[in-house]
């Protein structure tokens, strides 16, 4: 999750971009604790940010 909180504080308007993007509110990210994990792929394609970095405990790092 901190990645993904790194990555949207870099610019202006990514919470939005991102929130319209998955159809949910900027607010309901900014309740997650972690990144929902049906939510990580999409949250990947879209940021560049990969997966095993968004959620440690599901993916392993890569090798």
């Amino acid at each position: 999750m901190e990645k993904l909180l790194t990555w949207l504080d870099e610019e202006r308007g990514r919470r939005i971009e991102l929130a319209s993007h998955l159809s949910i509110s900027p607010s309901a990210i900014s309740m997650w604790k972690r990144v929902p994990a049906d939510r990580v792929a999409d949250i990947e394609k879209f940021t560049g940010i990969p997966r095993n970095a968004l959620r440690p405990d599901i993916f392993e790092a890569a090798a």
